[in-house]
């Protein structure tokens, strides 16, 4: 089996090109090759697994104030956990709802790849 990107043909919003891995669809090549990176870290049993697009909710004194989608959420052995996001543009919105999730999330480090 060929672990080849195939790019669409449209671009999006900031530049990116959409592509498929593994039968996945990612948002940019950029994201793709990350997976692939998250892959050999597991293969070589530097982290436990790692789970795409997951989904938290920020919810500020019982109210949801909005959700924020992560590229990538690892676990390690010792049951530590980190977000990976892949960024080649940071937007406002994504900056408040990083700083949101640092705060209401503290337990879980918070990485960007660029």
């Amino acid at each position: 089996q060929k672990n080849t990107i195939y790019a669409f043909k449209k671009k999006g919003k900031y530049g990116n090109i959409s592509c498929f891995r593994d039968g996945i669809a990612f948002a940019s090549r950029k994201e793709a090759e990350y997976y692939d990176q998250l892959k050999l870290e597991k293969r070589a049993k530097l982290i436990s697994f790692f789970e795409r697009q997951v989904e938290f909710d920020l919810v500020v004194n019982g109210k949801k104030i909005c959700a924020h989608r992560v590229d990538f959420l690892v676990s390690y052995a010792d049951g530590r956990k980190e977000v990976r996001e892949v960024k080649g543009f940071a937007t406002d919105v994504w900056n408040l709802k990083r700083k949101l999730f640092e705060s209401l999330f503290p337990e879980i480090n918070y990485k960007v790849v660029r």
